[in-house]
């Protein structure tokens, strides 16, 4: 295999590990605030603002049709609309 066509594949197996464990960096917040049905200190706001950025990188990598961006960002919207709605059930939204 060519080098350059080696290090691209790298990059691109590199791009689907971090567009799968990037998103459970979400995940122990959303464990705790339905866990413990607490969202203190966790900010609506800005929740809904990676909410809304996830989507749109998720609308992003379908228009492309770019799998890691699209696999990585459902799993970011669906994390991030469970916090999102944790913080709206449990938390203050003022």
């Amino acid at each position: 295999m060519h080098s350059a066509s080696r290090s691209k594949e790298v990059v691109r197996r590199l791009a689907y590990f971090v567009g799968i464990a990037g998103p459970f960096t979400a995940l122990p917040q959303a464990l705790s605030i339905w866990t413990y049905h607490q969202a203190a200190g966790v900010s609506f706001w800005s929740s809904l603002g990676i909410t809304a950025i996830a989507v749109f990188w998720l609308a992003y990598g379908v228009v492309l049709r770019d799998g890691p961006i699209v696999f990585s960002s459902l799993l970011w919207t669906i994390l991030d609309l469970a916090i999102v709605s944790g913080v709206m059930r449990y938390g203050q939204l003022w």
